[in-house]
């Protein structure tokens, strides 16, 4: 279907010169209206002004100046349906075979910037997402265009098909219009909306792909990273192979774990799980830390830092292999020492805080919602329920160990000293089982459990991993409490002269 006639109005103007200049060059009557009729017209081109076809200028401010049946009859005749064709020849309209809009930019200007509701509104565009969704609702008939990274494409099949535009181009550009105005509208509803729980009544997701990955956790799996529409990632690549699926999973953890704390810290994820963690005077001190925890689970790692790395710890980075380094900067010296490892991703975020405030995942053909475990505030409160009391050092332990175990997949176990991370036990059936994995990795990196916290996620059911853990050295315990059984453990550990608090909270990880 041939094009004769071009309606443009947008506001982001890039590109629209040089759309405007390959129609008029092809005999396309250009019909514009306010700022996109000025650049067309500066630029040299022919315009008819959409006042000159109504009758009528812009009123209201310009709330008003292409709501008209001359246009959406020209926008929405159907060619092919002759009723159509004289309605419109009776309005003293004529067809518009191209409509050419993008909208007023409403996240840009007063979602981000945080207007007031009396100002914000000014930013939700009614003539605009009216012409465009007229025109791809009668894609059979007319061609919208609705992103300027569109105009190239359609100026390659406007040239190919020599100006008969195919039903799959229009289908497809039509298809983008609906995804674009989806999102529009979801941005304004979630601005006025009064809602504080963080689990409303509707949840609204419009999702625009930022990467297509290889491949997801395995080979045979199709993967893409999606952003809400208008967001950028809370970070920066600078250098390596393009992220995978499991980077992507496992490098919000790499982030989120050190900010929990106020030293420099360091921690390497393996397989969803920290595996390695140290608090130290310097970068290389707290990896070294970390390192030390698992020297051999962390080669592959991820690893996080909540500082500037610089060139000391950038030379130790580079000698294992490892998958990823995320940090929220890095000397200039640092990045040149990374480069010779091409491979290696390197990526920064000066972000305090990574992620969504809510968790969404699909299971049983429905969704899963729920607000991030980000909830410390029990440290705070701790009950000591032992005789006898932690010291200062073990204190720190306790902060630490408590902070890692969140971390862990349920059912998790965590052996912590006042500065590192000592050993884990993750994802297990039973405790007393993650506590075994957790002593015998701590010996086989050649590491003492000697006046070291045993931090678990959930309560003991039994004194029985207070009896294995006692018989290494450990000398503290913290854990939520809550079982039956809470008696029985306390008597046992009071027994083996162990400290033990309740933090009355869970954090399970599945």
């Amino acid at each position: 279907m041939k094009i004769k006639r071009a309606l443009l109005s947008v506001w982001k103007k890039d590109g629209i010169v040089e759309l405007g200049e390959f129609l008029s060059e092809h005999g396309i009557e250009l019909i514009s209206t306010g700022g996109t009729q000025k650049v067309l017209e500066d630029g040299g081109l022919e315009v008819t002004s959409i006042g000159d076809i109504t009758g009528s200028g812009a009123v209201m401010d310009g709330r008003v100046k292409t709501l008209h049946p001359k246009i959406f009859g020209g926008i929405l005749a159907d060619r092919k349906n002759e009723n159509h064709l004289n309605d419109l020849t009776s309005l003293g309209g004529f067809e518009i075979d191209l409509v050419v809009v993008n909208f007023y930019p409403f996240v840009q200007e007063a979602v981000e910037k945080n207007l007031d509701p009396a100002d914000a509104i000014e930013f939700i565009d009614i003539g605009g997402p009216s012409m465009i969704r007229a025109a791809a609702k009668n894609y059979h008939s007319v061609t919208a265009l609705c992103e300027p990274e569109l105009y190239a494409d359609f100026m390659d099949t406007f040239t190919v098909n020599e100006n008969d535009i195919p039903l799959t181009f229009r289908k497809k550009a039509a298809m983008k219009v609906f995804q674009m105005t989806t999102a529009y509208e979801a941005a304004i509803a979630q601005f006025l909306s009064e809602e504080e729980d963080i689990l409303p009544d509707t949840i609204i997701l419009p999702l625009e792909k930022s990467a297509e990955l290889r491949y997801g956790e395995n080979p045979h799996q199709k993967a893409a990273f999606y952003l809400t529409d208008g967001k950028s990632p809370d970070w920066v690549q600078h250098q390596g192979k393009t992220l995978s699926y499991n980077n992507y999973a496992d490098m919000e953890s790499a982030w989120n774990i050190p900010q929990g704390f106020d030293a420099i810290a360091c921690v390497i994820i393996k397989h969803a799980n920290p595996c390695g963690f140290g608090l130290g005077e310097n970068p290389l001190e707290a990896y070294e830390r970390a390192v030390s925890t698992d020297p051999v689970s962390y080669f592959g790692g991820i690893v996080g830092f909540n500082c500037k790395v610089d060139e000391t710890v950038a030379e130790a980075l580079v000698q294992p292999f490892l998958e990823c380094v995320i940090a929220p900067a890095y000397t200039q010296a640092a990045l040149k020492i990374f480069e010779r490892k091409k491979n290696l991703r390197i990526v920064e975020s000066p972000d305090v805080r990574m992620g969504q405030e809510l968790s969404v995942k699909s299971v049983a053909g429905g969704f899963l919602c729920q607000e991030k475990d980000r909830q410390q505030d029990e440290l705070e409160i701790l009950e000591t329920v032992t005789k006898k009391y932690p010291t200062v050092k073990e204190n720190k332990a306790i902060e630490l160990g408590w902070k890692l175990v969140r971390h862990v997949k349920s059912n998790a176990i965590v052996f912590a000293g006042e500065n590192q991370l000592l050993g884990v036990g993750a994802g297990q059936m039973s405790r007393i089982d993650s506590v075994k994995i957790a002593i015998r990795k701590v010996k086989e990196a050649g590491l003492d459990l000697r006046g070291a916290v045993m931090a678990s996620d959930a309560f003991f059911p039994f004194p029985d991993s207070i009896e294995l853990a006692a018989k290494t050295g450990i000398s503290a315990v913290v854990q939520p409490g809550g079982s039956i059984k809470d008696e029985s453990v306390i008597q046992r550990a009071d027994e083996l002269q162990i400290s033990m608090v309740f933090t009355g909270t869970r954090h399970f990880l599945h």
